[in-house]
């Protein structure tokens, strides 16, 4: 039997054995090296094809998440009580229906939010509408992110497809007063994971870390005295 080599990808026929053959025997043999290295190539395309519609598949998937939360209003409220440290926020109107008014605003503080999240909160703590809000959609928001590390463990889409959520993983990392939450309600195993995955893996927050206001303003307090 002829003999092949293929060191640049291409099926290459033994011409030494070919030098002892029939014409008739040449052609077969030939043929039959096209044929191997047509079949070889198209089983190649095929896996590659098929690659491509995993990482497609599961790109649509992440994206899918990422939509979830968009369109979700207490979980993006959530992100913004993590983002802003007060000021008016506009309420969901599944949340409203805490406070006497049903009013479409509330006037957010992170002090209220710290109480809120505290897993120590007594009943007689609960006196301010803006603590069961606080804690609802927390929750909601948690819950999400309890989801998307579940799909990163079972390799449904990698940290690249949903690279997003790197910027809450590090904001929660920053504030210490839903910490306590995420241990006391089961969040904490899935959280781990959020962390491990985001600061390991290559992705636009691998790095980031932020500063909490109160270390900005006593850096400035100290600053100004010193003028």
């Amino acid at each position: 039997m002829p003999t092949f080599s293929h060191p640049d990808g291409r099926m290459r026929v033994n011409v030494r054995i070919l030098g002892h053959m029939s014409i008739e025997d040449k052609v077969t043999t030939i043929i039959a090296a096209v044929g191997v290295g047509g079949a070889l190539t198209g089983y190649m395309i095929s896996l590659f094809n098929s690659w491509k519609a995993v990482q497609w598949k599961r790109a649509e998937l992440a994206n899918n998440y990422i939509k979830e939360f968009n369109g979700n209003d207490e979980m993006v409220f959530a992100g913004r009580c993590l983002d802003w440290e007060g000021g008016r926020l506009f309420l969901p109107e599944k949340l409203r229906a805490y406070l006497p008014d049903n009013a479409q605003f509330i006037q957010h503080d992170k002090r209220i939010m710290a109480k809120a999240l505290s897993p120590a909160l007594t009943l007689e703590e609960d006196n301010d509408p803006r603590i069961q809000i606080y804690r609802t959609s927390m929750d909601s928001f948690l819950s999400w992110l309890s989801l998307v590390a579940s799909g990163l463990n079972r390799k449904l889409f990698s940290v690249a497809d949903i690279e997003e959520v790197g910027y809450w993983v590090s904001k929660i990392e920053s504030e210490p007063m839903i910490h306590g939450f995420i241990v006391a309600y089961g969040y904490h195993e899935r959280f781990i994971t959020l962390r491990d995955a985001f600061r390991r893996r290559r992705n636009p927050y691998r790095n980031w870390y932020f500063i909490p206001p109160e270390v900005i303003r006593n850096l400035r307090d100290s600053l100004l005295s010193r003028r």
